[in-house]
């Protein structure tokens, strides 16, 4: 190569390297700019918003806390309440940690006026009962009076209330029912605001609304807002009292008429729920647990050996909590015959893995 060559060969390398240079440091100064296709690039013709396979995220933010609630049972002193309560205890426990619990913590609220053997075992409020003779007879009475005392004595950290009764087994976690602040209650075939409107009135006047404020339910099960249920609770006991008093509607609800108590309570205050059904079953009219939260043990069960249920007689197999209103049930139970619906064999097997 002659002198000419080398010297045009070295200048095109000295004008190489300072062209590379020169785009280094301008594409290190330069923003970055992603131009790909799309609305945003007027010059483009095709329009991607997201990759159709891989969806991007669209919430960044940390998960939700939980929405804890209390759950709440009455009971009194009796041989056939505590029994109940610690089945009911037992399962609470087993469920209060799983995946997909929202529940709180757990108070028997003792409606005996005095502590009992179980105080270390269950985690207890002793209230006072009403004076001699203001239940008429009619002991539920308590549980409104109960619940006006636990809610203005109690420490209760959480902001929801799960009010439960001893006979309800949970068979898994519960979330918070509550949705925009309204609370979750199941809705019972036999509260029926319409069919009593006429003896509802003395307690819920017309300027109040239409009967149909009135949901169908009970106080149980329920989960409702702290704060609401501390407005609702003083006058579901003074209308449960009001309603005691008055011979037509105390011969109209029987043994109903505190859950109707409740119901005109929570009108009262426009307070109202989401009927739940899936809150619960009630054997043996529900067959099946499937996806519900609890079990209502209510009903006594009467079966003949083939399974047939005989409902109003007594079966050649049967299991009534009134049964064991002095004794506590066996801890072997006698299993029921072949036939019998799921939710009976559930229940019953529940009970004899907590006893």
């Amino acid at each position: 190569m002659g002198e000419c060559g080398k010297f045009i060969f070295n200048l095109i390398i000295i004008f190489s390297v300072a062209l590379i240079t020169y785009n280094i440091i301008i594409s290190a100064n330069a923003p970055l700019k992603l131009d790909f296709p799309g609305p945003s690039n007027p010059s483009s013709n095709r329009k991607i918003t997201i990759d159709p396979v891989i969806k991007m995220p669209t919430d960044l933010s940390k998960p939700q806390k939980k929405r804890l609630f209390h759950t709440a049972v009455t009971s009194s002193d009796s041989v056939y309440n505590t029994w109940q309560c610690r089945v009911m205890y037992y399962w609470f426990k087993k469920f209060q940690n799983q995946h997909g619990s929202e529940m709180g913590g757990f108070t028997r609220i003792l409606h005996s006026g005095r502590s009992d053997n179980f105080m270390d075992e269950i985690p207890t409020f002793v209230a006072q009962p009403l004076p001699s003779g203001q239940d008429q007879g009619y002991i539920v009475l308590n549980r409104p009076w109960a619940f006006v005392q636990w809610l203005e004595q109690a420490d209760i950290k959480e902001d929801y209330i799960l009010m439960a009764e001893p006979d309800h087994i949970i068979v898994k976690p519960i979330p918070n029912l509550v949705v925009n602040e309204i609370g979750a209650a199941f809705p019972f075939f036999y509260i029926e605001p319409k069919k009593y409107e006429s003896v509802l009135r003395k307690f819920f006047p017309e300027d109040k609304g239409t009967i149909t404020n009135i949901d169908p339910i009970g106080n149980s099960p329920v989960i409702v807002g702290k704060e609401s249920l501390k407005t609702i609770a003083p006058t579901w006991m003074n209308v449960s009292l009001a309603m005691k008093k008055d011979p037509e509607t105390d011969k109209a609800f029987g043994w109903v008429l505190e859950m109707y108590g409740y119901a005109v309570a929570s009108a009262l205050h426009g307070v109202g729920y989401t009927l739940y059904k899936d809150f619960m079953i009630q054997p043996p009219w529900d067959t099946e647990v499937g996806n519900k939260f609890l079990i209502h043990y209510t009903y006594g069960c009467d079966y003949d050996m083939q399974g047939k249920l005989t409902y109003g007689k007594i079966g050649e197999w049967r299991f009534d909590k009134r049964s064991y209103d002095n004794s506590y049930p066996p801890r072997n139970l006698p299993l029921p015959p072949p036939g019998v619906p799921n939710s009976v064999i559930a229940w019953l097997g529940k009970i004899t893995l907590a006893t």
